[in-house]
């Protein structure tokens, strides 16, 4: 049900006046909007959107499209809500995912639960290398992880959910005027996360940006572990900003946004097919979440 998916993004664009806002709005990067947008027209056979300043206007067509995508939508979500009603899921599926992204996952699935007590769901814990593996030779529906370079897989599917921006954290007794990244690499001991991940290799990529070599002190396996010493003085560190954390109304943290365009890592889901109806169930749910999420603290 891709179009259906594009059909939101489009409305989203539409209410918008910008990939930008469509991007917030739906969990989705900027680019992966505008590849939605350009498949919806391409099978529409029309243009939808035209450029203005730094954002979008609706074409014709795109204004007369509004009204049959509302209606789509609403009869997709009405037969949704039909079959939920009418036939219990059930059955097991196991979903893997890197540890940072553990808690969404866990929360959406609890919450499912709830409405489907028939439906068991097991969870692991691996990382990124291992799921795509696993769910590449069917061991695991579905998994949660960082994209890296990932290229198209006959019979799965890939979805984005969401970023994090690559930011240095510091123990708050550090005094704010003195949070010079440079400076800090140079002075305090540093807390590497594994070189051999996908967000490890990033953070490497951004320290030859910067032109500086820190004072290496550890390198860790887990982002949490990383924290953890940072929030009891030990060093400082380079990680992701991670979504589900809330580092900003930590008293023992400090952020501090790194110099120049923003790293960023991606996050999203890979799915198998044989299941397709819960893992999608899941990834929607999850999407509605962070979406949920993003309005609040606005």
């Amino acid at each position: 049900m891709s179009n259906i998916r594009y059909f939101r993004t489009f409305l989203a664009v539409a209410q918008g006046g910008s990939y930008a806002s469509a991007s917030e709005r739906m969990a989705l990067t900027q680019a992966a909007v505008g590849l939605q947008m350009r498949t919806l027209e391409t099978e529409l056979k029309t243009i939808l959107f035209e450029k203005s300043g730094r954002g979008v206007q609706l074409s014709i067509a795109g204004r007369a499209l509004i009204p049959h995508a509302k209606n789509v939508i609403a009869a997709y979500d009405k037969l949704r809500e039909d079959i939920d009603a009418d036939h219990e899921i059930a059955g097991t599926i196991t979903i893997g995912s890197i540890v940072s992204a553990m808690g969404l996952l866990s929360n959406t699935v609890v919450n499912i639960k709830q409405r489907f007590p028939r439906l068991n769901v097991r969870l692991l814990v691996q990382n990124s290398d291992t799921l795509v593996k696993s769910v590449e030779n069917g061991d695991l529906d579905a998994a949660i992880f960082v994209e890296d370079d990932l290229h198209d897989r006959p019979g799965l599917t890939w979805t984005p959910l969401y970023t994090e921006p690559l930011v240095m954290i510091v123990n708050s007794q550090i005094p704010a005027p003195d949070c010079d990244i440079r400076a800090l690499l140079r002075d305090q001991p540093f807390l590497r996360f594994d070189r051999r991940t996908p967000s490890g290799i990033r953070i490497e990529r951004t320290l030859l940006k910067l032109k500086s070599t820190p004072q290496d002190f550890l390198e860790l396996g887990t982002l949490s572990s990383i924290v953890d010493l940072v929030r009891q003085n030990v060093g400082i560190a380079i990680v992701p900003q991670l979504k589900n954390a809330d580092w900003e109304n930590d008293p023992s943290l400090r952020i501090v946004p790194l110099p120049g365009r923003p790293v960023i890592r991606q996050i999203g889901m890979l799915e198998q097919h044989k299941q397709e109806n819960i893992t999608s169930m899941i990834r929607q749910d999850m999407t509605l979440h962070l979406t949920k999420k993003r309005s609040a603290r606005k």
